[in-house]
């Protein structure tokens, strides 16, 4: 059995923290912080947020774990999962950027950079993890 790399365990960290600030301001201050355009139906986003946290109680589960096999599958499923989220944010912010408020489009900008670099991360380790 393969032991967990330490950049393995590096980008689990990062993952732990990104998945827990996201889905803390998706799912609890969604209203008082992010909901600039003032939508009143904020029953997406705090679901997505909802499965943020669970993506963060997964990544705290996979850095308990010793062995490389046992977490492979979730450490790939949730690299899928960011990089579709990467897509889709990238996608609405090029078709709709001109209709947002300036505070979304640059808070659209971030989570960007974010996930992105936690992707790249991610998949840096998963190589090298190999």
């Amino acid at each position: 059995m393969t032991e967990i790399k330490k950049l393995t365990k590096i980008a689990l960290i990062v993952d732990a923290i990104i998945w827990l600030i996201f889905g803390i301001m998706l799912m609890f201050f969604f209203d008082t912080t992010l909901n600039y355009e003032g939508w009143t139906n904020p029953l997406h986003v705090r679901a997505f947020g909802g499965i943020a946290l669970v993506a963060f109680l997964f990544v705290i589960i996979m850095l308990r774990q010793k062995e490389w096999e046992k977490i492979k599958l979730l450490f790939i499923c949730l690299i899928s999962m960011c990089i579709s989220v990467v897509i889709i944010e990238a996608v609405v912010l090029a078709a709709f950027a001109s209709t947002f408020l300036p505070a979304t489009v640059s808070q659209m900008i971030l989570d960007l950079i974010l996930n992105g670099g936690k992707n790249v991360l991610s998949i840096v380790a998963y190589i090298k993890q190999r």
